[in-house]
């Protein structure tokens, strides 16, 4: 059962990323709401995460929207993947 429900929040993180469109700006508004909840990260996850964000953030500030909204995504799937993870942890 637990390796079912891994399975099912792993396509559901694939299927958010995929879909995850908008614009740079909602997917920083989401990344901070995200961060906001402080769920545990290992600390290279932490600096790649980091990374990406400013990444993102730079190529914004450049009129770059497209190649903006691809780092930022990979920043978001980082912080979603460390929600999946504690609320799967939290219902063991």
């Amino acid at each position: 059962m637990k390796k079912l429900m891994h399975i099912v929040a792993s396509m559901a993180v694939a299927l958010i990323i995929s879909c995850s469109g908008g614009t740079p700006q909602d997917q920083l508004k989401d990344i901070s709401e995200l961060q906001a909840k402080k769920y545990p990260m290992a600390a290279e996850e932490t600096e790649s995460m980091n990374a990406f964000i400013a990444e993102g953030k730079k190529l914004l500030e450049e009129g770059k929207l497209k190649e903006s909204s691809e780092s930022l995504k990979k920043a978001l799937a980082l912080l979603k993947q460390a929600e999946d993870a504690y609320i799967f942890n939290k219902a063991d």
